[in-house]
C-alpha cells in the first residue's frame, strides 16, 4: 500500500489531525468579534463531532451551515455564560480580598461547588446546542445534568484546559504553536467524548436532532 494513499491509516490520521487544525484557525477567527463566540463555539462542537463520526465533512462549509443556524441561541448561551462568569469572578475577588473570619471556610466551600457546577454546565451547553434543536432553558439544564451524571468526562475536560493553558504558560514563546497544535489535539479528544456520552440522547430520540 502507498504512503499517500487514501487508504493508508497514516494518511487517514494525518488528514484528520490537519482538519482539527484547520477548525481551530477558523473558530478562532469568528471569535474575533467577541459577541459571536458562543455561535463560533457552537459551529465549532459541530463540524468536530461530524469530524468524530468520521463524517468526513467540509471544515468551512460545516462550520458556517451551524454558525448561522445557531447565531441568536449561541449569542444568548454567550451571554447567560457571560453574566454567571462575571458573578462568579466578583464573588472569588470579595471572597479573596475580604476577611469573613470563619465563615470563609463554609463560603469557600460554596463558591468552589458552585464553580465546578457552573463551569461543567458551559462545557456541554455549546456542544448540545451543536447536535440538538431545543430551547435554550433546556439545553442549559441538559448541560447540568450531563455534566453531573458524566463527571468524568467533566473532568477530563478541565484538566484538558488546564493542561493546554500550562504548556502555553510554560512555552510561552511557542504559545501561538503550543495553543494551535494542543488545542487541535484536545478538540479531537473532546470530539469523541462528546459523540460517545451524546449516543444515549440521540437513542433515546427525546429531541430532534440538530443534523
Amino acid at each position: 500500500m502507498s504512503l499517500f494513499s487514501a487508504d493508508n491509516k497514516v494518511m487517514q490520521f494525518l488528514d484528520t489531525f490537519i482538519d482539527y487544525v484547520l477548525l481551530q484557525l477558523v473558530t478562532f477567527v469568528f471569535c474575533i468579534p467577541i459577541v459571536t463566540i458562543g455561535a463560533a463555539m457552537t459551529a465549532k462542537y459541530y463540524t468536530a463531532m461530524k469530524l468524530a463520526r468520521k463524517e468526513s465533512p467540509n471544515i468551512l462549509q460545516s462550520f458556517l451551515k451551524s454558525f448561522k443556524e445557531n447565531f441568536r441561541q449561541g449569542l444568548l448561551l454567550e451571554l447567560v455564560a457571560g453574566a454567571a462568569f462575571a458573578v462568579l469572578a466578583v464573588d472569588w475577588y470579595l471572597l479573596c480580598s475580604t476577611n469573613f473570619g470563619l465563615i470563609s471556610y463554609l463560603l469557600l466551600s460554596v463558591m468552589i461547588a458552585v464553580t465546578i457546577v457552573v463551569g461543567m454546565t458551559a462545557a456541554f451547553a455549546f456542544p448540545l446546542l451543536a447536535r440538538f434543536h431545543a430551547g435554550t432553558g433546556q439545553i442549559l439544564k441538559s448541560a447540568l445534568e450531563i455534566g453531573t451524571g458524566k463527571f468524568w468526562v467533566s473532568l477530563i475536560f478541565v484538566l484538558c484546559n488546564v493542561a493546554l493553558a500550562v504548556a502555553c504558560i510554560i512555552w510561552i514563546v511557542y504559545g501561538v504553536f503550543v495553543w494551535l497544535i494542543g488545542g487541535a489535539v484536545l478538540c479531537w479528544l473532546r470530539s469523541m467524548l462528546l459523540v460517545m456520552v451524546f449516543k444515549n440522547f440521540e437513542t433515546e430520540g427525546t429531541e430532534q436532532m440538530n443534523l
